[in-house]
């Protein structure tokens, strides 16, 4: 009984750990999303991805492959796509950001839709106030773990709302 015991508290850990990570998530992206809203002006939520998969129970919903976000910017009726992630730390000096088969599935949406996909990452501090913030286009950020020399060239204030201009997010 005292291994089932232990192998039951450890299934506990990591599942509570998950949890941790998945509200951290959400919570980094509802902050993405104020940024936006406070430039309502601008820019208008067109979609946001709910992530209903159950990955316990075998369930995948296909929009959940896609990134957390479509926005329009309003005074051109441009659209692009948002994948919000929320970092910790580094993790051997990298930003270790998603898999290889999410990447994939956020080229093809990009692709499908000819829509510009960028991937904003808060690092450090909390999800809800962030010590820094990238705003990497999908295009650069071309592997899962990136090194500093990559993703510091997209740093950006993480108080600042977000602004268009000429198809790039600032």
């Amino acid at each position: 009984m005292g291994i089932l015991n232990r192998i039951g508290k450890a299934i506990d850990a990591l599942l509570q750990q998950e949890n941790e990570n998945y509200e951290k998530g959400v919570d980094f992206e509802r902050y993405v999303v104020e940024l936006f809203r406070k430039q309502e002006k601008y820019f208008a939520i067109h979609s946001w991805t709910g992530d209903l998969s159950d990955k316990y129970q075998g369930v995948r919903v296909e929009s959940d492959s896609e990134p957390d976000l479509t926005i329009r910017y309003k005074p051109t009726d441009e659209k692009f796509a948002v994948e919000c992630k929320y970092r910790s730390y580094l993790y051997n000096d990298k930003l270790c950001w998603t898999t290889w088969k999410k990447l994939e599935d956020y080229t093809s949406f990009a692709q499908k839709n000819i829509i510009p996909t960028f991937i904003v990452i808060g690092l450090g501090g909390n999800p809800r106030n962030p010590e820094q913030m990238f705003c990497i286009p999908l295009e650069k950020a071309k592997y899962p773990k990136l090194y500093p020399s990559v993703f510091r060239k997209f740093e950006r204030d993480p108080r600042k709302s977000f602004f268009w201009k000429n198809g790039v997010l600032h």
